[in-house]
C-alpha cells in the first residue's frame, strides 16, 4: 500500500516537472526567434535620382510694358545643359493652349507687351525638362497670383473740358506707327477712328458720335500694339421734352428759320463757333431757352442785323452761353409791343461790336419784365453816341422791369446803366460783384429812374473804374437810397453830379488797379488792391 502510494506521487511531481519545462522550452523558443529577429540587419535603400528636383518658387516682377520671371535653379547630377519650359496662359488651369511657351537654359525670362496683351491676366508655370539621364519636373505654378502689362501710356490726361456729351478731344504724344483709336462704351456700338499720319503729326483728333452720360475706354493702336488707354464718361446732354438741336447744321439761316416752328417750352442748341444770322427782327411768343450746346472752342455767335423782339404773356426767354455780334443793329432785344414776361435771363453771354442803342428795352406803354436777371456776362460798347442805357425802359411812365438782378458781370464803354423813364412801381435793383469801367458821358447817368426810387437798391462788392468824361458824367438820379457794401472807385470814377456815396476809394486810377482796361482786360494789375478777390467780377480775380 505504502509502495503504491509512493509510485502515484512520483508520477504527479514528475508530470509537473515535464509541464514546466515544457513552458521553459517554448518561452525560450521564442526569445531566441525574437533576438534573432530583431539582430538581423535591415538593407538600406539608396536613392537613384531619376529626377531632377522641382524649382520651389517663381517670382514675377513687372513694368507697365513688361514682365520679368525668376525661380531657384533646380538640383540635378548634371551641371550643364540645364532647361527649363515656361508657360504664360490667360487660363488659369492651363488647360488651354498657353498665350506663351518658351525653352530657356536660365532659370531667368523677361517678356514685353509685343508678345503679350496689355491690360490682361495673365499666370505662369514652369517645369525642369528632362534629360538623358533624368526625368522633367513636376510643373509649379503662380497661380492664384496673376500679371497684367499696364502698357505705355501715349494718351495726354483728359481734362473737363475735353468732353463733352457727343464728342471727345484726345491727345497723344505723336509717335511713328500710331494706326487707329478704338472707343468702347460700357454698351452700345463701338466706334473705330482711323488715325492719318497728319492726325498723328498733331498728336490730337475729335471724336464725335457718342452717347451722353456713357462710360468709354478708348484705347491708342500702333499697329496691334495698344499704346495708351483712357478711361471717360461722357457729360449728361441737355434734358427735356423739347431739344431742339441744330449743332451739325452749317446753315446760317437755321436758327432763324427754326424758331417760328419749335412749341412754346423748347430749348434750341447751337453749334459752338458757329455764326447765326438773325437778318430781321424775330417776335418771341413762346417761353424759348436759346443757348451754345456742348462743344469745343467759342460760343455759338448770333449776328443780329436788326433785333429781337416779343409780344404777349411769357414765362421765360433764356440766352446762355452766347455772343450777340452787332451786325448793324442798335439792340439785342427791342420790345415793340405789348408784354408781360417773367423773367428775361442772360447767362454767359457777351457782346461782340457795337449795338448804338440798348442792350434790352422796353418801348411800349404797359410792357412789364417783372425778372431781369444777368449773370456772369461782359457787355460793352453800348448807347455811347446815341445815349441809350444799357437796360432801357422809356414808355409813357408804365414800362417797367419790376426786379433787376446783375451778378458777376463786367461792363465797360456804357452810356447809361440803368434808365426806366417815370416808372413808378420798380421794386428792386440788386447789382453784385460786377467791375464798371469807361462809362457814362454826354451827361448820362449811372443808375436814372425819373420818378420813384426803387424801395431795394443794393451794391455789393462793386468795382467803379474811369468815367468817360467826368466834367458831365453824373451818378444816381433821382431820391437815392442806394447801400454799396464792399464795394471800391477808383480815382478816375469822377462824376460831375450825383457822386457815388458810400464805395472805399482806391488811390490809383483805373489803369493802375486794371492790366489793360482800354482792351477789356480787368484782371488786376495791382497785386496789393484790398478787393482783390472779394470786388468786382469774379473772372477777373
Amino acid at each position: 500500500m505504502a509502495i503504491k502510494k509512493f509510485a502515484q506521487n512520483k508520477k504527479i511531481n514528475d508530470m509537473k516537472k515535464y509541464k514546466n519545462l515544457n513552458f521553459a522550452s517554448t518561452v525560450a523558443i521564442v526569445l531566441v526567434i525574437v533576438i534573432g529577429i530583431s539582430c538581423m540587419k535591415k538593407p538600406v535603400r539608396y536613392f537613384i535620382p531619376s529626377q531632377m528636383f522641382t524649382p520651389v518658387s517663381i517670382s514675377v516682377t513687372t513694368t507697365d510694358t513688361s514682365v520679368t520671371i525668376t525661380w531657384p535653379p533646380s538640383i540635378n547630377t548634371e551641371t550643364t545643359g540645364q532647361k527649363y519650359t515656361v508657360q504664360i496662359s490667360a487660363d488659369s488651369t492651363f488647360t488651354t493652349p498657353p498665350a506663351l511657351s518658351l525653352i530657356v537654359n536660365l532659370p531667368k525670362v523677361t517678356v514685353t507687351d509685343d508678345t503679350l496683351k496689355d491690360r490682361t491676366a495673365y499666370y505662369v508655370r514652369l517645369q525642369t525638362n528632362a534629360t538623358a539621364t533624368s526625368a522633367a519636373s513636376n510643373w509649379i505654378s503662380n497661380n492664384p497670383s496673376s500679371f497684367k502689362l499696364i502698357g505705355e501710356q501715349l494718351f495726354k490726361p483728359l481734362t473737363s473740358g475735353n468732353i463733352v456729351d457727343n464728342a471727345v478731344i484726345l491727345n497723344w504724344i505723336p509717335t511713328p506707327g500710331i494706326t487707329q483709336i478704338v472707343l468702347t462704351p460700357g454698351t452700345g456700338t463701338v466706334i473705330t477712328v482711323p488715325i492719318s499720319s497728319a492726325t498723328n503729326a498733331a498728336g490730337a483728333d475729335t471724336v464725335y458720335g457718342l452717347t451722353a452720360n456713357t462710360s468709354y475706354t478708348a484705347i491708342l493702336y500702333q499697329g496691334n500694339k495698344t499704346v495708351g488707354v483712357l478711361n471717360f464718361v461722357t457729360a449728361a446732354s441737355v434734358s427735356g421734352s423739347n431739344i431742339i438741336d441744330l449743332r451739325g447744321n452749317t446753315d446760317p439761316n437755321s436758327l432763324i428759320d427754326t424758331l417760328p416752328m419749335i412749341p412754346s417750352g423748347s430749348v434750341v442748341l447751337l453749334q459752338p463757333g458757329m455764326i447765326y444770322d438773325a437778318p430781321a427782327t424775330y417776335i418771341f411768343t413762346q417761353n424759348v431757352t436759346i443757348e451754345t450746346g456742348l462743344g469745343f472752342g467759342t460760343p455759338a455767335i448770333i449776328s443780329i442785323a436788326a433785333n429781337f423782339d416779343a409780344s404777349g404773356t411769357i414765362d421765360s426767354l433764356n440766352f446762355k452761353n452766347l455772343i450777340f455780334k452787332a451786325n448793324g443793329s442798335g439792340y439785342v432785344m427791342n420790345v415793340s409791343n405789348v408784354v408781360n414776361i417773367t423773367s428775361i435771363n442772360f447767362t454767359n453771354c457777351t457782346t461782340q461790336g457795337n449795338f448804338t442803342n440798348s442792350f434790352v428795352r422796353l418801348k411800349k406803354a404797359r410792357d412789364v419784365v417783372t425778372n431781369l436777371n444777368i449773370t456772369n456776362c461782359i457787355i460793352d460798347s453800348v448807347g455811347v453816341t446815341s445815349k441809350y442805357a444799357v437796360i432801357y425802359a422809356n414808355a409813357s411812365s408804365t414800362a417797367v422791369f419790376t426786379n433787376i438782378n446783375v451778378q458777376n458781370s463786367t461792363f465797360y464803354y456804357i452810356y447809361d446803366f440803368i434808365t426806366q423813364t417815370g416808372v413808378k412801381t420798380a421794386n428792386a435793383l440788386n447789382v453784385t460783384n460786377c467791375t464798371f469801367n469807361n462809362f457814362i458821358n454826354q451827361s448820362g447817368y449811372f443808375v436814372n429812374y425819373s420818378a420813384t426810387f426803387p424801395p431795394t437798391v443794393n451794391f455789393t462788392n462793386d468795382i467803379f473804374g474811369s468815367t468817360l468824361d467826368p466834367t458831365t458824367a453824373n451818378g444816381i438820379k433821382s431820391t437815392s437810397n442806394a447801400v454799396f457794401n464792399g464795394c471800391y472807385q477808383t480815382s478816375d470814377c469822377v462824376f460831375f453830379a450825383d457822386p457815388l456815396v458810400g464805395p472805399s476809394s482806391y488811390a490809383g486810377t483805373s489803369y493802375n488797379l486794371f492790366t489793360d482796361p482800354d482792351n477789356g482786360n480787368f484782371s488786376f494789375k495791382d497785386a496789393t488792391f484790398s478787393g482783390k478777390g472779394t470786388a468786382g467780377d469774379p473772372r477777373w480775380w
